[in-house]
C-alpha cells in the first residue's frame, strides 16, 4: 500500500472489529464510499475468546488483498492487542496488504519492544491513553524518545476514553471532550507534540445518536489543529469530513499568504495577514481544501436581483 504523506489524509478513521465479515467490502469502498481510512481492531473490540477467529478472519482478508493485487481506496491499519499479536501478524509476511499499525496503550515501557519488531516500511500511530501521561515530565520523555529513537510516526492518537477511565470517569452525553477533566491534558499533549512536528488524531466521539454535539466537538477539534478523528460508526464519517472543509474566504487568504511575492503585512477580508506568522496556518488550509473541498461562498444578490420596496 502507498504511504500517507500527511495524517490529514486519514480523515475519519473507522474502527472495525477484526471479526467483521465484510472487511474486504469496507476496504474496497463498497459499503462506505466516502471512507478514507480504517483500523481493523484486534484489541478492545475483540473478546479474548474470539481472538483466534479474529486473527483468521484478518489473515484471510490480507491474503485476498495480496493475491488480488489491488489497491484499496481505503487506507488500512491494524490495531494489534499487544506486541505478541503484532509479531504473529508480521510473521504472515503480508505487509504489502496494509499500511501499518496503531500501537495501543503505548508507553516508554513498551516502546523498545515495539521498536525491535516493527519493520520500517510500514507506518505507525502510537496511542496516548494510559495513566503515565498525566505526568508532564513523562510526556516530555515520550516526545524525546519518539523524536530521537523510535521509527517514524504518522500521528499520535489520543485515547480519551481510556484517559477518562484512569480518572474513573466516562464522557457525559451532553458535553464535548473539551469540557471534561482531560481537557487540560489534551492541551498539554498538543502543546508538547505539535510544535515538535508531530501530528495528532482527535479522540473518538462515542455518543452515536448525538450528531449535533459531534459537530460542536469537530469545530473544537479543528480549532485545536486536530484534523483527523477516530470514528466508531459509519454515520460519523461524512460529518467529520464536512468539518474539515474550508471556507471560501479562508482559502483566498491562505493562497495570498503563500504567494512568493506576498507583502510582509497586508489586509484581506477585514483582517491583517502576515505571511511570516501565518504561513503554517495557510499551508494547512490549502491541504484541507485539496482533500476535503471548499464550502461554497454564500450567494450575494446583485443589484439586478434586488427588489426595491
Amino acid at each position: 500500500m502507498m504511504k500517507l504523506q500527511h495524517a490529514i489524509e486519514l480523515g475519519a478513521t473507522l474502527y472495525v472489529p477484526a471479526t467483521h465479515n465484510k472487511l474486504w467490502e469496507i476496504a474496497q469502498g463498497m459499503l462506505y464510499p466516502e471512507l478514507k481510512s480504517m483500523v481493523i481492531c484486534l484489541e478492545d473490540a475483540v473478546l479474548e475468546q474470539d481472538l483466534e477467529r479474529a486473527l483468521l478472519n484478518l489473515k484471510q482478508f490480507l491474503l485476498k488483498t495480496q493475491f488480488a493485487d489491488v489497491q484499496h481506496p481505503v487506507h488500512v491499519f491494524i490495531r494489534p492487542r499487544n506486541t505478541e499479536i503484532a509479531e504473529k501478524v508480521l510473521a504472515w509476511q503480508l505487509n504489502r496488504s496494509f499500511c501499518g499499525f496503531v500501537l495501543p496503550k503505548f508507553t516508554l515501557h513498551t516502546a523498545q519492544t515495539w521498536q525491535q519488531i516493527l519493520p520500517t516500511e510500514l507506518q505507525y500511530m502510537p496511542t496516548v491513553e494510559t495513566a503515565e501521561y498525566f505526568d508532564t515530565g513523562y510526556l516530555l520523555e515520550t516526545k524525546q524518545y519518539l523524536q530521537q529513537e523510535f521509527v517514524p510516526v504518522l500521528c499520535l492518537r489520543i485515547g480519551a476514553n481510556d484517559l477518562l477511565s484512569c480518572l474513573h470517569l466516562r464522557r457525559p452525553k451532553h458535553v464535548t471532550v473539551y469540557d471534561t477533566p482531560i481537557a487540560q491534558l489534551m492541551q498539554q499533549i498538543l502543546g508538547m507534540f505539535i510544535p515538535a512536528g508531530f501530528q495528532l488524531s482527535a479522540p473518538v466521539f462515542e455518543h452515536i445518536e448525538r450528531p449535533e454535539l459531534l459537530e460542536k466537538e469537530l469545530e473544537l477539534d479543528t480549532l485545536h489543529g486536530l484534523l483527523t478523528k477516530t470514528a466508531i460508526h459509519p454515520t460519523q464519517v461524512n460529518l467529520i469530513h464536512q468539518a474539515y472543509r474550508v471556507r471560501h474566504d479562508e482559502l483566498a487568504d491562505a493562497e495570498q499568504i503563500l504567494q512568493h511575492d506576498a507583502k510582509s503585512v497586508f489586509k484581506s477580508n477585514g483582517s491583517m495577514l502576515e505571511p511570516a506568522t501565518h504561513r503554517n496556518w495557510a499551508q494547512r488550509i490549502v491541504l484541507r481544501a485539496q482533500h476535503y473541498g471548499v464550502i461554497p461562498a454564500p450567494h450575494e444578490p446583485t443589484f439586478a436581483t434586488l427588489k426595491i420596496i
